[in-house]
């Protein structure tokens, strides 16, 4: 067991500074951060069109080389209320920085929300520490490392031009392994949720495959998608969309698989003479009570997610079969459906190998003879 948390613990450190000398090798565009200190309403200029308002922001730089510096910024308003930036005195944002003349310019690029994404995730951590005790704490470092996979691993891979099908399944497969292995160590009931979640992965992974490929799905509905195709156009966007659904099924089906195998065992322990039927049976009985929660949070994800899509949608009258039958919604009926259904299917396999890993053979062979 501490040899399997230090080979781990030793994985999560070299994705870590991987992604940390991948960042720094590789910067796209200087950013720092700054604070409101004044904002002066100017004057309308002639070429401005009706509503439009034009600011003059004093922001004092809080990072960078530029440190503790003031600086003045034209800031220009269009009344939009999505793409307009409104500041106020006192306010952190985000400045972006054309560093290629002999000064520096400046411009307001978004507000700063690092302090209070911060205190929601410490809120998180010690939410699921004060729950979970040593459990938690293995929770929280095996997220981080299945974001450092993600983003170390299967993105890179993909813009690299490997089969994003492959490459999600394969890896999601390996790091859901590792991560079973890490939290319930290697014991029988991992063994067991092991098999069930990645039955249940490749099921989800086949059925978005093929009910994909038979509704034409293309993977460009998203806006992201479309400018990802001029970025790089040689990547496979029916297979990201495929990539994406496997991957937003993996966390409902590890759970399935986990609670299920841990249910068996505590009935095991309760019952040490149950045999391989009642013990299947009774594993079941556990997840048909998973069935109908499970399902629901994957697709009322997805729903609440589309939530302004479907509102424009009903706001305007559309025909419900002609928006069933648009790209952007059929991809979203087959990932939440395909993950539905994988999560399902994990409920039966993960019962199957417990039961056979749980009951001693001769338990096996009596009960079928009986």
């Amino acid at each position: 067991m501490k040899r399997t948390l230090a080979l781990l613990a030793a994985l999560l450190l070299t994705l870590a500074l991987a992604a940390a000398a991948q960042a720094q090798a590789e910067p796209e565009f200087s950013t720092y951060e700054g604070r409101v200190l004044r904002v002066q309403a100017l004057d309308p200029q002639p070429y401005h069109e009706e509503g439009w308002e034009e600011q003059l922001v004093t922001v004092e730089l809080l990072s960078g080389p530029y440190k503790g510096q003031t600086v003045e910024i034209l800031h220009t308003l269009t009344g939009h209320p999505y793409f307009d930036l409104r500041v106020r005195e006192g306010q952190r944002v985000i400045l972006q920085a054309d560093e290629t003349g002999p000064q520096p310019q400046f411009f307001l690029a978004d507000l700063s929300r690092t302090r209070p994404l911060a205190v929601i995730t410490a809120l998180f951590i010690l939410a699921v520490i004060a729950v979970g005790g040593r459990q938690g704490v293995k929770a929280i470092i095996s997220l981080v490392g299945m974001g450092l996979i993600i983003l170390t691993m299967i993105l890179p891979l993909i813009l690299k031009g490997f089969n994003p099908i492959v490459v999600t399944v394969g890896l999601s497969s390996v790091l859901t392994g590792l991560l079973i292995l890490f939290i319930t160590g290697p014991t029988r009931k991992t063994a067991a949720a092991i098999m069930g979640t990645v039955g249940g992965l490749l099921a989800a992974g086949l059925l978005a495959y093929a009910a994909g490929k038979a509704s034409s799905l293309t993977g460009l509905s998203s806006g992201e998608a479309q400018i990802l195709q001029f970025m790089s156009s040689s990547l496979d966007f029916q297979g990201l969309l495929f990539s994406g659904i496997i991957i937003g099924a993996l966390g409902a089906i590890l759970d399935v698989g986990i609670s299920i195998a841990s249910a068996m065992e505590q009935i095991k322990a309760a019952d040490p003479d149950t045999d391989f039927l009642t013990l299947f049976t009774r594993g079941i009985l556990v997840g048909r009570d998973m069935i109908a929660t499970m399902s629901n949070t994957l697709i009322l994800a997805y729903v609440g997610s589309a939530l302004p899509l479907l509102l424009l949608f009903q706001a305007s009258s559309t025909s419900w079969r002609q928006v069933l039958n648009l790209d952007l919604v059929a991809s979203e009926v087959v990932r939440s459906i395909a993950g539905s259904i994988g999560l399902t299917l994990a409920i039966p396999l993960t019962a199957l190998a417990a039961a056979f890993l749980f009951v001693q053979p001769e338990d096996k062979g009596q009960n079928l003879r009986d």
